[in-house]
């Protein structure tokens, strides 16, 4: 977990946009949006130019990245009624801390994979250079008001307490193997996803999920340090 953490502090600190793909959206047609690359400001800008408020099915396949970015998307993505997700490719980071909890029905693509790191939270802030800490604090701050807003629970955002930074507040259970520093990214499974995010119908990631978590997957997630979130469950722990 401490990779994790440090990893993601890292991401506040540097500029995303030499190390991911740009962010790009499209309005496919009235009911169909695309967002791919990173969540940068050119795929914020992008989404307040031209999503539609028609727009049932959002179909991504993002790195994540930038967290204010990824909100101000979510903010505007957020008054799209029964809002369909496509994952086709990957959802990952924030695309999967902010835009998925908006969804209420979840389909994927082939070479679909949703991974997660975890959030800005108390623990972040006091690792936090004295230099940085206002502005890690504020993007806490941000999330925070985002998350209860939208009812996003604490464990899909892996939060830690300053109080207590070993321990990922509102979640019971087990990841498929230990962790360990150096690990990058948890692969969300069903029961992760369906305790967090009660709202998202994801009977079709479900099905998806079973043949494709084969052993030759399994292992080379282990040796990429991706650690499948196997039977970890938010346990309804609030803010």
């Amino acid at each position: 977990m401490h990779g994790l953490r440090t990893f993601l502090l890292a991401l506040v600190l540097v500029s995303l946009a030499g190390a991911a793909h740009a962010g790009t959206c499209e309005q496919r047609s009235a009911t169909v949006f695309v967002l791919k690359g990173s969540t940068d400001q050119a795929m914020a800008d992008c989404v307040a130019a031209r999503l539609k408020p028609t727009t049932t099915e959002l179909v991504v396949d993002s790195e994540g990245g930038a967290v204010n970015t990824a909100i101000d998307i979510a903010e505007r993505l957020s008054p799209l009624a029964d809002l369909t997700i496509r994952v086709d490719g990957q959802c990952s980071s924030s695309c999967a801390n902010y835009f998925l909890p908006l969804g209420r029905k979840l389909l994927v693509g082939k070479l679909a994979v949703i991974l997660i790191h975890g959030g800005f939270d108390g623990a972040m802030v006091s690792k936090a250079a004295p230099k940085d800490r206002a502005r890690v604090q504020a993007i806490a701050d941000r999330q925070l008001a985002f998350a209860r807003k939208h009812k996003i629970p604490p464990g899909w955002l892996l939060y830690h307490t300053e109080a207590a930074p070993q321990r990922v507040d509102g979640l019971d259970g087990a990841f498929r193997w230990r962790t360990a520093p150096g690990d990058k990214y948890y692969v969300v499974e069903t029961p992760m996803l369906r305790s967090c995010l009660p709202r998202l119908d994801v009977t079709a990631y479900d099905h998806w999920l079973k043949t494709q978590l084969t052993p030759e997957r399994l292992a080379r997630f282990k040796k990429e340090r991706y650690v499948p979130t196997g039977a970890v469950v938010c346990n309804g722990q609030g803010w």
